[in-house]
C-alpha cells in the first residue's frame, strides 16, 4: 500500500484528490488543511500534518515540509491549488531532494500560470481566441480597445502572486470605456492586464492527463451553472468530447510539452457553434468530483504515471452525469435570478429551466462534490456551516437577505486561504 501527501483545503479538488486515492487503498496524509474545512472530515484521511504557512521571506514552512517527506517517505506529494502548488513549484529543486512531487516543468508552469503567455502560444498555434488587448496603464484602453465591443472582462496576467498566496487577482468585467478605466486605475497592472471582448457563451472544459504532451485520458463537461458574469460554475455535466475542442486542447499541451493534469478552458456559443479559448488551468480544477462521478480518475492515474510510469489507462467515462456544489450553488440562486436574462453576455437559466433540473434527481444522474456514500461526512458538515451562516443572515437581516449571498461565497474562501497563512 502507497503512501501520498495532499495538500489543499478545498470541497472540490483537494476532497476529490483524498478520496479517489483512499479508495484505492493508498495511505492518505494531508497538509495545509486549516481544522474548520469540512473536508478534513473525509475518511479517507488517515493523518492530518499540521504545517507552517507558507512566507517568501521564511523557510521554516520548507523545512518542515522537507522534513515530513523524508520521515514519512511519501510516494508521491500533490498540491490541490494555486496556494499549495507555487511554494512547491518554485522550490522545486530544494523540495524535491526531499521526495518525489508533483510540479509542472518550467516551461509548462510559465505557460499555464500566466494568462498573456497561454494566449500568446494560442495565438500561435491558430486557437481562437477573443479579440484581446495588453494595457499597462488606464491611458492605452482608448486607442487599444478601438473597435472592440463592450462589455470587455480585465484579466490579471495571474490569479496570485508568488509574493502573495492570500489575496487573489480576480477577473473583473466593465460594461463602458468609463468603467474600465475606473477598473485600471485600480487594479496592479505591473506587466500588464489583458482586457478581452466578452464572447457569449457557455463554460466548457476539456480536461486531460498528458505526458511529454501525449495526452492519455480526456474529458469533457458543461458548465449548468455559472456566475452571471463569469466565474466558477456549481452545477456541470459531462458530455462526448467535442472533436474540435478536443484537438485545440492537444495542440497546446503538446507545445508546452507538457505533463500532468490540467483542465483547458473553452467558451462555446452553441446555437452557432462558435467557440474561443479561455485559460489553462494547470492543476486539479473545480469540477473534479463530476469527472471522478463519471469514471475518469485522474487523481489515481495521475499517481500511477508519476509513480508507477504507467501510460495506458481506460478512456471511456459515463456522460450526461450531473453533479452540483450545494455551497456555490447557494450563490449561484439569487444572482441568476436577479441578472436580466435580456443581456446576451451574461449566462443566465429561465426559472423552468432550473425547477426541470429535479428530473436529474429522479433519474439518479445528479451527484454532489461533497455528499457521498461511501464518505458522507465532509458533506454533512458543509451542510452545518451553510446552514449557520444562512441562519445568522436571516437573524441579523430578515429573510430578503437571502436575496444577496456573495458573503457566504467570501466565507468559503477565507477559510481556504487560512490553510497557506
Amino acid at each position: 500500500m502507497g503512501k501520498v501527501l495532499v495538500l489543499g483545503s478545498d470541497n472540490r479538488s483537494f476532497l476529490a484528490v483524498v478520496r479517489s486515492l483512499g479508495r484505492h487503498g493508498l495511505d492518505v496524509h494531508v497538509g495545509w488543511c486549516p481544522p474548520d474545512a469540512s473536508a478534513r472530515q473525509s475518511r479517507y484521511i488517515r493523518r492530518v500534518h499540521d504545517l507552517p504557512g507558507y512566507s517568501p521571506r521564511d523557510v521554516r514552512w520548507k523545512e518542515a515540509l522537507t522534513a515530513l517527506m523524508r520521515e514519512e517517505r511519501f510516494e508521491l506529494v500533490i498540491p490541490c491549488d494555486d496556494p499549495t502548488l507555487m511554494p512547491l513549484q518554485h522550490h522545486k529543486a530544494e523540495v524535491g531532494e526531499a521526495g518525489l512531487t508533483y510540479v509542472l516543468s518550467d516551461k509548462a508552469f510559465e505557460i499555464a500560470f500566466d494568462k498573456l503567455k497561454s494566449y500568446e502560444l494560442a495565438r500561435s498555434l491558430g486557437v481562437r481566441i477573443p479579440r484581446s488587448a495588453v494595457l499597462s496603464h488606464a491611458s492605452e484602453a482608448e486607442v487599444a480597445l478601438s473597435g472592440v465591443t463592450f462589455p470587455v472582462v480585465i484579466k490579471p496576467r495571474a490569479t496570485f502572486s508568488p509574493l502573495d498566496l492570500v489575496n487573489r487577482h480576480s477577473v473583473r468585467r466593465a460594461r463602458t470605456m468609463q468603467e474600465l478605466k475606473a477598473v485600471l486605475q485600480d487594479a496592479t497592472l505591473q506587466g500588464g492586464v489583458l482586457v478581452q471582448e466578452t464572447f457569449a457563451g457557455t463554460g466548457v472544459g476539456v480536461e486531460l492527463l498528458a505526458d511529454q504532451g501525449d495526452v492519455l485520458l480526456a474529458f469533457q463537461h458543461v458548465r449548468v451553472h455559472e456566475p452571471p458574469t463569469g466565474g466558477g460554475s456549481s452545477y456541470r455535466t459531462s458530455v462526448p468530447l467535442q472533436p474540435d475542442l478536443m484537438a485545440a486542447a492537444e495542440i497546446l499541451v503538446r507545445a508546452m510539452q507538457y505533463t500532468g493534469v490540467a483542465m483547458i478552458e473553452f467558451k462555446v456559443n452553441f446555437k452557432t457553434g462558435a467557440w474561443v479559448f479561455i485559460e489553462i488551468n494547470g492543476r486539479f480544477w473545480g469540477s473534479l468530483p463530476l469527472a471522478l462521478a463519471a469514471g475518469a480518475d485522474f487523481p489515481y492515474y495521475l499517481y500511477q504515471l508519476l509513480v508507477h510510469n504507467k501510460r495506458d489507462f481506460p478512456r471511456h467515462y459515463r456522460t450526461n452525469i450531473f453533479c452540483r456544489n450545494l455551497w456555490l450553488d447557494a450563490v449561484w440562486l439569487p444572482q441568476n435570478f436577479r441578472s436580466h436574462r435580456s443581456d446576451p453576455t451574461l449566462t443566465t437559466l429561465s426559472t423552468w429551466d432550473v425547477a426541470r433540473e429535479a428530473i436529474n434527481v429522479l433519474t439518479l444522474r445528479e451527484r454532489s462534490d461533497t455528499f457521498v456514500l461511501d464518505d458522507p461526512k465532509p458533506g454533512f458538515v458543509e451542510l452545518a456551516h451553510l446552514t449557520r451562516v444562512l441562519w445568522r443572515r436571516v437573524a441579523g437581516r430578515g429573510w430578503l437577505s437571502l436575496l444577496t449571498f456573495p458573503p457566504i461565497r467570501k466565507l468559503h474562501e477565507e477559510r481556504a486561504r487560512r490553510a497557506v497563512r
